[in-house]
């Protein structure tokens, strides 16, 4: 018996092994890579928002609601929120909330191709073995 099996598509048991280790060793290097780059894109727009709500607290709280009221006056005012919500309108048009979660982005599409395989992985890119269903 030369080891083939008609099971693993004509390769050997180890074959069919070593090509799910080396893509799990491509997966969770994937994400490891991934992983810090996303913890600063998250940061970033954490710190964006959050100096946009306290900005603009102090821009709503000195708004002075008349008949000339204009926005753009009023934006004039309170540079410093008119420039982070710039800032974090510039930071999600070009892309970096989609940035910050390019690692979870990779494993979800993983997963969706693993599922017909009865595979799936963890959020670390760990192959998992999941039982048939006949």
């Amino acid at each position: 018996s030369s080891g083939i099996n008609a099971e693993y598509g004509g390769f050997t048991k180890e074959e069919v092994q070593d090509d799910l280790k080396a893509f799990e060793r491509r997966i969770t290097r994937a994400v490891q890579y991934l992983e810090p780059k996303s913890y600063r894109w998250k940061f970033l727009l954490i710190v964006s928002v959050l100096f946009v709500l306290f900005t603009g607290y102090g821009f709503i709280t000195n708004l002075h609601l008349d008949s000339n009221f204009s926005i753009v006056a009023a934006l004039y005012e309170n540079k410093v929120f008119a420039l982070a919500l710039l800032f974090l309108a510039l930071l999600i048009v070009t892309g970096a909330h989609n940035r910050a979660d390019t690692s979870a982005i990779i494993l979800s599409r993983n997963r969706l191709v693993l599922h017909e395989y009865s595979l799936s992985c963890n959020d670390k890119g760990k192959l998992i073995i999941k039982p048939k269903v006949m």
